[in-house]
């Protein structure tokens, strides 16, 4: 294991304890806070974060070699937390955990990154607590934050998997497979190129957009849209909100379905296209402009139980 060396500068906030009376408790105020920076050697070829509490944003460079700027803030001796980094084998591994937090005393803990890698560095991530940003990257992306939001744009990536339990997930650029997961929260990947996108949230809508060839999206509560989506097949469900596709160019296959809202569909009125309409308690509404052929190669499938269906040219 080789270790990493650097420059530090330690600053001290506000950092005058108050005492409380009443029932017990005490709790200090203000916060203070360390500044690191560090490169790594010579032979890095990827990079893991695994951290608590803050911001973490990693930038694509075309300059070569890491460079990392660190933030430690805490509030107390208690709590101070531990920042490390090492390099195992050709990997850059960054990691932080606070200190034990002493009952009765209010802490504030995190250490927050900013890195700049070569753009074709494997970037993995783990946030805790804490916000992820990332752009330019062209390796390999995989970022999880337990309670945060997620944006990766102007990604290059071969594969981007990014999940959050509690936060919203954004990402753009050309990649050729998307994982993204929200526990709670929206998804945005309404300026994306990729061969494969899988989107999942349980509680929050999907916005599409862009080329991709084969999209899969699902939510439990929440809208889905596309906007001037390019798709070749589209597999669209939500329990619990409408599904709204509006499509730049022909798609080879739809199978959208809502069990609580209507379906809107907009197309190119040719090629012809095989169309399936099903709703339990709506209208349905197929423009006469819509090229319609049973025996077409194109199909499309459309189904609610509650609300109407429409389709329509673009």
């Amino acid at each position: 294991m080789r270790t990493l060396t650097g420059t530090a500068v330690l600053a001290a906030g506000a950092a005058a304890a108050v005492a409380l009376t009443g029932c017990g408790n005490v709790s200090f105020g203000g916060t203070r806070h360390e500044d690191r920076s560090y490169t790594a050697p010579a032979g890095v070829t990827a990079l893991k974060i695994k951290t608590t509490g803050s911001r973490v944003e990693v930038t694509a460079s075309d300059s070569p070699g890491i460079k990392v700027e660190e933030r430690l803030r805490w509030s107390n001796d208690k709590n101070k937390p531990q920042a490390k980094h090492s390099v195992e084998g050709d990997t850059l591994s960054l990691t932080a955990k606070c200190g034990t937090q002493a009952i009765g005393i209010a802490s504030s803990c995190g250490v927050s990154y900013r890195v700049r890698v070569p753009r074709s560095m494997p970037v993995q991530i783990d946030n805790r607590d804490g916000a992820i940003v990332a752009s330019g990257l062209a390796g390999a992306v995989k970022l999880h934050s337990d309670n945060g939001s997620i944006t990766a744009t102007g990604l290059r990536a071969s594969t981007a998997s990014l999940s959050s339990a509690d936060g919203s997930l954004r990402v753009s650029g050309r990649v050729t497979t998307a994982d993204l997961r929200s526990d709670n929260g929206a998804v945005d990947a309404t300026g994306l190129t990729a061969d494969k996108v899988t989107a999942r949230s349980r509680d929050g809508r999907i916005r599409l957009g862009g080329k991709i060839a084969t999209v899969e999206v699902h939510t439990d509560n929440g809208g889905i849209t596309a906007t001037g989506l390019a798709a070749d097949r589209i597999t669209a469900r939500t329990r619990d909100g409408g599904i709204d596709l509006r499509l730049s160019a022909p798609p080879a296959n739809i199978d959208a379905n809502t069990d609580n809202g209507p379906v809107q569909l907009r197309l190119p009125a040719e090629p012809a296209y095989a169309i399936s309409a099903s709703t339990d308690n709506g209208r349905k509404l197929i423009d006469a402009a819509i090229h319609e052929d049973s025996r077409a190669e194109r199909r499309i499938k459309l189904t609610t139980r509650d609300g109407a269906i429409s389709v329509s040219p673009n």
